[in-house]
């Protein structure tokens, strides 16, 4: 993010008092030669991520959705503009435990591509019971009007007690199914973020049947 490496170089052998962050107009304000040290500096990777991992989660959405767009079209493919009434609002937990653009792209992909490029190793868990699992969600949110936590929490709890399984049996499935991958965002931040049409759509995946 700009901002983090301006706040970053800003940082590097100079300081003010024991404030870190500094906004723009903040850094012009208060930059002057006494604050600058004698000890040579030196470049701090992990510092300039932890940096730019503050600016990602303060920023908002609107301007983090701008950022992430720039970056594809320079770095990655580019996002196509029917997408966005999907990213944006999923910024909210995208970011959580991103450190750069590309780890929120990295989040992102299953909402970003249409096509599931699934991981071959995390297929190997969708088993009979996975299946049938995949399936039985798939027919109990047919009859839901809108995809929320508060309705979806019941309907995976029944499957966890009828399947004599806990949360990672009913949600791990459908994390595979959903995204190719086990690993990800939570399941309903998945499931909410994607909406009934397209989750019904990846879930009918002849794959789990």
């Amino acid at each position: 993010m700009p901002d983090a490496l301006r706040n970053y170089l800003l940082r590097l052998g100079w300081s003010y008092k024991d404030k870190e962050i500094f906004t723009l107009k903040e850094s012009i304000e208060y930059f002057n030669l006494e604050g600058i040290g004698k000890s040579p500096s030196k470049l701090d990777m992990s510092r300039i991520l932890s940096i730019n991992e503050h600016y990602i989660k303060t920023i908002d959405e609107n301007e983090l959705y701008t950022h992430l767009v720039k970056y594809c079209e320079l770095y990655k493919e580019k996002i196509k503009s029917d997408k966005e009434e999907k990213i944006k609002p999923s910024l909210i937990f995208l970011k959580n435990k991103a450190k750069t653009l590309k780890d929120i792209y990295n989040n992102a992909k299953y909402i970003i591509f249409d096509e599931v490029n699934f991981d071959k190793d995390d297929l190997k868990l969708i088993d009979n019971k996975a299946k049938k699992i995949i399936s039985e969600f798939n027919s109990n949110i047919k009859n839901l009007k809108a995809l929320k936590k508060e309705t979806l929490e019941p309907i995976v709890n029944d499957l966890i007690k009828n399947h004599e399984t806990n949360f990672k049996g009913v949600g791990q499935p459908l994390r595979v199914a959903l995204t190719g991958s086990k690993f990800g965002p939570g399941i309903y931040d998945i499931i909410i973020s994607l909406g009934k049409e397209e989750v019904e759509k990846r879930l009918l995946n002849k794959m789990f049947h």
